[in-house]
């Protein structure tokens, strides 16, 4: 069995480091940190595994308001930064589509973000 290395470079879209937080439902809903984010995708650190492919419902707080989309499960893994006794997963999601509003907002929040890293990083 061979193991394939994911090639990130192949995303549609850069990701953000960001610490923000979200909210994902499949059946029931539960919070999430939501760590990295572009226009296309985020990756979360969740209390709950999901299956690669499943659908769900996710909303992360940009600034003031909530975008909400629907979004495929690409990537779940463990997280080995968690403690064993507070386990947590990494979830890799794809965005199906964001309403025109909502990407507009996204990749204004975006942008803003990348202007606040960096005028961090010179200080």
């Amino acid at each position: 069995m061979a193991i394939l290395k994911k090639d990130i470079s192949a995303r549609r879209a850069p990701r953000i480091p960001v610490d923000l937080r979200g909210w994902l439902s499949h059946r029931s809903s539960w919070d999430v940190a939501v760590l990295d984010l572009s226009v296309s995708g985020c990756l979360l650190q969740s209390a709950t595994a999901l299956d690669s492919g499943t659908i769900v419902d996710v909303g992360v707080d940009v600034g003031v308001r909530r975008l909400t989309a629907k979004a495929r499960v690409i990537d779940v893994s463990l997280d080995g930064a968690s403690l064993p006794a507070a386990m947590r997963y990494l979830v890799g999601l794809q965005f199906l589509g964001l309403p025109p509003r909502e990407e507009t907002e996204l990749r204004h929040f975006l942008d803003e973000e990348v202007r606040r890293q960096q005028a961090r990083e010179r200080v």
